[in-house]
């Protein structure tokens, strides 16, 4: 299982990643640069969280065995996720060497019963809505509202970005400890690493 992750979704990282790193040439990676938005970023920024779409519901699929990927969404597989890596609202990255990243902070999911009886999950007391996953979805919807004037665009910003990419790179890193701890794959050992980011 750890092999064909590392080939259908490490890999695929590792291009994402790469891409990342090419806009650099235009934009410096600093906090100065944070709002900063091209279509460069708008096609990263949303091929990065659509492949978070699809891990985590790998993951998830993983974590339970009846998960229904056909109708899953972030707060479905989400909760999975913070099933089987309890911590990862406190994980820390570094981007670049020097921007310190915690993408899922504030992160969290319950299950709930409402007044009906109807079960459902919903964001604790507290927490909130990841920031960079709500203005992906805003971008990815409505762009730029013609009518109303909506400028969603700009939120495909080098911040947002980077959040993404971080958080895509820690679902993959934490997925692969895990299968790692199941075989003794040689791949496994010595699988290409991230070039932007680490573990603070």
């Amino acid at each position: 299982m750890l092999d064909k992750f590392l080939k259908s979704y490490w890999e695929y990282y590792l291009d994402l990643e790469k891409q990342v790193l090419e806009t650099k040439r235009f934009v410096e990676f600093d906090k100065a640069n944070k709002n900063t938005y091209s279509v460069e970023y708008l096609k990263l920024y949303q091929a990065i969280c659509s492949e978070i779409d699809v891990v985590g519901r790998e993951i998830a699929c993983t974590k339970n065995q009846k998960f229904d990927v056909s109708n899953a969404t972030i707060k479905k597989w989400g909760f999975e996720v913070q099933s089987q890596f309890p911590q990862i609202d406190s994980v820390e990255v570094i981007f670049n060497e020097e921007i310190i990243l915690q993408p899922f902070k504030n992160w969290k999911y319950e299950p709930y019963t409402d007044s009906q009886g109807h079960k459902g999950l919903r964001i604790v007391d507290g927490k909130t809505t990841i920031t960079w996953w709500h203005n992906y979805n805003a971008v990815k919807h409505q762009r730029v509202g013609l009518v109303k004037g909506t400028k969603n665009y700009a939120k495909a910003n080098q911040k947002n970005l980077i959040s993404a990419l971080s958080a895509l790179y820690i679902l993959e890193t934490k997925f692969i400890e895990f299968l790692s701890s199941n075989t003794t794959s040689e791949i496994a050992l010595h699988y290409e690493k991230s070039r932007l980011l680490k573990y603070k």
